[in-house]
């Protein structure tokens, strides 16, 4: 970043090309990547730039916007990021659309969000959240944050309205010793269907949402008794230690969407995680492991299957421009289309496990990635027999002084079903200010 008049501002390039033994690349060269790459592109360019003026000691004023062109997808040239952001010592506060920060090194495969792992592109809204939690004592702390989006994509509803809120509570015990527990909770209302219509937009139907309230929506056989619009949310619990070896974090996050998830009827459902950061960064600079398992869904709950990221409603479901907006691993046909009985999500229980590893020799930074999938449909349509995936990843980064850093990056997807997958790219960035 440059300083002029209290202005500062910088900029990147990038260029990446890919290939593929395969119609599409392996999962890992394209899933989490902000929709930078579509399935099968052989190429992608990003340009971004930001600024941020110093209104005074402890308030910011920052804006910014990312641009990339990728081809075989619908829409080639898109933006990533559009925003002006509000900063002070308690508010931030975001307007427009802003990718979400990088947790646990970039290991996660969900980014340590079951709900919006960076697998689509950032939704575009008004967003308003602490900066730094609001110290309640020397013990506890409170982080919050509430949002209004617009889904502006094309899909079966459309103008498709998302309500978001999270509130969490953190107990810093001692410098060594942080638990977190927090709830957050997305809903999906407002827009118009081709089969219903209109549905409930007003400010009552917003109260609804908030509430989760159930009321009638729009007469649709099981949904009078449900809340309105397409709920989804999540609880976190994540403690997180110091010792002498390095830094610990281990972390359960559990998903619901309805009254039965919400009371852990779908239990052991969600992301079970640890993440290893060394205090000795010889070779590893982060190590982590997640299980993931999406089977139960409170199929044996007398209110119904929790079915997650689908809905009966809004049949696009959880997704944005096509990609599954959260946990990347839930399948989705977008050669199906999607009708009033149908749904282009076509596998939503899932058990994973995901090793991931980082590192760096000799000025070379590497990651490591090994998934082992097993996609099991839904219980309306199971796979029979059930689609086992093995998806491989690995990346070298090298940054040179003064022309730009070089990523070498390589993928291999295999398993019984499925034609084994390679592929891998190139990309050269160039940062500027």
């Amino acid at each position: 970043m440059a300083d002029a008049q209290s202005i500062e501002w910088g900029g990147k390039l990038s260029a990446t090309g890919l290939f593929s033994s395969e119609e599409t690349n392996p999962f890992w060269i394209y899933a989490n990547r902000d929709g930078q790459f579509g399935a099968a592109s052989q190429f992608s360019g990003l340009g971004e730039v930001s600024g941020r003026y110093a209104l005074s000691d402890n308030a910011f004023l920052e804006a910014g916007v990312a641009l990339f062109y990728r081809d075989e997808v619908t829409d080639e040239f898109q933006r990533r990021d559009l925003y002006l952001q509000f900063k002070n010592k308690w508010l931030k506060a975001t307007a427009g659309a802003k990718r979400s920060e990088t947790q646990a090194q970039g290991l996660s495969a969900t980014n340590k969000n079951f709900l919006l792992s960076r697998n689509a592109r950032p939704l575009g809204g008004l967003l308003l959240e602490a900066n730094d939690p609001l110290n309640l004592s020397e013990t506890f702390s409170l982080d919050w944050g509430i949002a209004h989006y617009q889904l502006n994509d094309d899909r079966f509803v459309n103008d498709v309205k998302v309500h978001y809120k999270r509130l969490g509570v953190i107990a810093q015990f001692n410098e060594n010793n942080k638990l977190t527990a927090q709830i957050q909770h997305y809903a999906q209302w407002g827009g118009t269907s081709p089969v219903f219509g209109e549905l409930p937009n007003d400010f009552s139907a917003f109260v609804d949402v908030f509430f989760a309230k159930n009321a009638p929506e729009i007469g649709v056989e099981g949904e009078i008794l449900n809340a309105v619009g397409n709920h989804l949310g999540t609880y976190l619990l994540d403690y997180e230690f110091v010792t002498s070896v390095g830094e610990f974090s281990i972390y359960h996050e559990h998903p619901f969407e309805d009254g039965s998830g919400t009371r852990l009827a779908n239990f052991p459902d969600g992301v079970w995680g640890v993440h290893f950061t060394p205090e000795q960064k010889n070779i590893f600079t982060g190590i982590l492991y997640e299980y993931i398992d999406t089977t139960d869904q409170s199929a044996s709950d007398t209110s119904g299957v929790d079915n997650y990221f689908r809905n009966n409603v809004y049949r696009s479901g959880w997704s944005y421009d096509g990609n599954i907006i959260g946990m990347p691993f839930i399948l989705i046909d977008n050669s199906i289309v999607t009708t009033g009985e149908n749904s282009a999500i076509i596998s939503n229980r899932e058990q994973v496990h995901h090793f991931a590893f980082m590192g760096t020799v000799k000025k070379v930074d590497w990651m490591f990635k090994s998934t082992i999938v097993s996609h099991l449909g839904s219980f309306v349509n199971p796979f029979e027999p059930s689609l086992d995936v093995w998806h491989n990843y690995a990346s070298f980064t090298y940054a040179t002084e003064n022309y730009g850093t070089f990523m070498l990056m390589g993928g291999v997807d295999s398993g019984a079903l499925i034609e084994t997958n390679f592929g891998g790219g190139l990309t050269y960035s160039y940062s500027f200010d």
